[in-house]
């Protein structure tokens, strides 16, 4: 947020979008980030605009469903090699 704060004050596309004049000063960036929670805190649009981005990168053939790879973060270590099982999951 505060990176956006500071694009704000630069970038004259982002004043526009805003309506911001030239002169008017730019709110601190905690104010944004209030108002942000306080709107979308018990919202689920942004989850329904992921997986509507999702469904149509897939329709387009954007997205391969043969290998699904995660960041690990919080999946467990996969260090026995014997008791390897494959796990499909429908996404």
């Amino acid at each position: 947020m505060r990176k956006t704060c500071r694009e704000i004050q630069v970038n004259i596309a982002y004043r526009w979008f805003l309506g911001l004049v030239i002169d008017d000063p730019v709110p601190n960036y905690s104010t944004w980030s209030q108002n942000y929670i306080r709107r979308y805190e018990s919202s689920d649009v942004f989850e329904k605009n992921f997986d509507h981005i999702l469904e149509q990168a897939i329709d387009f053939g954007y997205v391969d469903m043969k290998t699904v790879f995660g960041d690990s973060t919080h999946q467990k270590a996969n260090a026995n090699k014997i008791n390897t099982k494959i796990k499909k999951f429908k996404l």
